[in-house]
């Protein structure tokens, strides 16, 4: 799991905590299957690991036809929504491109899935050194506040709960729409785990009221 991901994934005193944890002790722990949680930095390490067969699964996946090389993706268990933060008032935009030919900079996770629109700029490179690679979400948050990025991409709820709880009430959200998608479970590719997957999506099939409160709750807070 991704260290400081709050509040979907972080560790609190030494243990995991967070809405995707909860979720996944929810849906394996319906299945008798127990977890040990190995601390990362990166979604991008979280892969790197798992193809090097060190850890068998991995939580707030986006799919990606690349990405099916590491493993069987579950049923969808729920939405993430991919926004912009600036200490700069909101203002509409046609879109990202705009933003980085008026030299903007953006901070974004390593190795994460931000849709299409940001994938094909960060193939550019005419834009390559503007999109600017911050492992944790805190340290988004600084940055920024700092005024290091102009910009960070951000899950929704992260954006809002880091910007609260480090007292970053001048940083603004945007409503334009980076990206909206699924989140799924990863699971490293055996034999073994894909009669696995099949339970997991029949728990998350029965549990998806429960795991949909669950969100409801976090998106509230």
């Amino acid at each position: 799991m991704v260290d400081d991901w709050p509040p979907q994934t972080y560790f609190d005193n030494g243990k995991a905590a967070g809405l995707d944890i909860e979720i996944a002790k929810k849906v394996l722990g319906s299945i008798n299957v127990c977890l040990t949680y190995v601390k990362l930095p990166s979604s991008a390490r979280a892969l790197e690991q798992m193809d090097s067969g060190q850890i068998d699964m991995a939580v707030m996946v986006s799919y990606t036809p690349q990405r099916e090389k590491y493993g069987y993706f579950s049923i969808p268990y729920r939405h993430e929504k991919m926004r912009l933060f600036s200490l700069l008032p909101a203002q509409p935009i046609e879109n990202i491109a705009q933003l980085l030919d008026e030299a903007k900079t953006i901070g974004l996770s390593i190795g994460s899935f931000y849709g299409e629109e940001l994938a094909s700029l960060a193939r550019s490179p005419k834009y390559q050194e503007q999109l600017v690679g911050i492992s944790s979400a805190s340290r988004r948050s600084d940055m920024l506040a700092k005024k290091r990025v102009d910009f960070i991409i951000d899950d929704q709820i992260t954006g809002l709960y880091i910007t609260k709880t480090q007292g970053h009430d001048q940083i603004k959200l945007w409503p334009y729409v980076v990206h909206d998608n699924e989140v799924h479970i990863l699971l490293r590719r055996t034999q073994q785990n894909q009669a696995l997957m099949n339970e997991i999506n029949l728990a998350i099939t029965k549990l998806k009221p429960e795991i949909d409160e669950l969100v409801a709750k976090y998106t509230h807070n």
